[in-house]
C-alpha cells in the first residue's frame, strides 16, 4: 500500500504539480487549498507525511503545524514546511513549531525526494 501525502497549500497550481510528481513517484497523495482543511484531512486521513505552506490565509503554516504537534492522533506525523519565506527567523519559527524540515521555494524535487524518503521512506 503506497504511503499518503497530505499537500497544504493555497497555490493550486503547486498542490497539482507536487500531486502529480508524488504520484509519479509512487506515493498515494491529497491536498488541501488552507490549514482548516489541512488540519481536518490530517484527523481523518492519517497521512504519513504532510507538505505544509506557511503562508497561508486563515491559520497559517507554522500554526497549524503547532495544533498538529498537539494533537495526539497527528502529533507524530513528520511536516515538512515547503515555503517562499526564507529569513533566518521564519526558518527557527518554523523549527519551533515542531516541523521536520524547511525548503525554500522554489524548490528542487529532487531534495524534497531526499528529504521524504529520509523521513518515512519510498512509496
Amino acid at each position: 500500500m503506497a504511503k499518503k501525502i497530505l499537500i497544504v497549500d493555497d497555490l493550486g497550481s503547486l498542490r497539482y504539480v507536487l500531486s502529480y510528481d508524488l504520484k509519479r513517484a509512487g506515493f498515494e497523495t491529497f491536498d488541501a487549498a488552507n490549514a482548516e482543511e489541512g488540519l481536518r484531512l490530517a484527523g481523518s486521513e492519517s497521512p504519513d507525511l504532510i507538505i505544509m505552506d506557511m503562508m497561508m490565509p486563515g491559520i497559517d503554516g507554522i500554526q497549524a503545524t503547532k495544533l498538529l504537534k498537539k494533537d495526539e492522533k497527528t502529533k507524530d506525523i513528520p511536516v515538512i514546511m515547503l515555503t517562499a519565506r526564507s529569513s533566518k527567523h521564519d526558518v527557527v519559527d518554523a523549527i519551533k513549531s515542531g516541523i521536520a524540515h524547511y525548503i525554500v521555494k522554489p524548490y528542487k524535487f529532487d531534495e524534497l525526494m531526499a528529504k521524504i524518503n529520509q523521513l518515512i521512506g519510498g512509496p
